[in-house]
């Protein structure tokens, strides 16, 4: 949960009036948080299709990890996201 202080009602509030969105990380692949974004914007018109966001999202080449860091590398989204899931 990105925003764990505040309620359903709060983070729905901020999203349509302060354009609130949950921290892209760092490690997170650029062409990765491109299509996040876009599917982000305020205004609905702009937002991408489904059908364009499955285009996009298979456009991302994943063979190397997609862009994230390794899962040996302890500042890396997969390791992190390899602890969250247990020993």
């Amino acid at each position: 949960m990105p925003y764990p202080d505040l309620s359903f009602s709060e983070v729905t509030s901020a999203v349509v009036r302060q354009n609130l969105r949950p921290e892209i990380p760092r490690c997170c692949p650029s062409s990765l948080a491109n299509v996040m974004k876009r599917c982000w914007d305020a205004n609905p018109d702009k937002r991408p299709e489904m059908d364009e966001v499955v285009t996009m999202l298979e456009a991302i080449d994943t063979s190397k990890g997609g862009g994230m860091i390794p899962v040996d590398q302890r500042s890396g989204c997969l390791w992190f996201l390899g602890q969250r899931r247990g020993p």
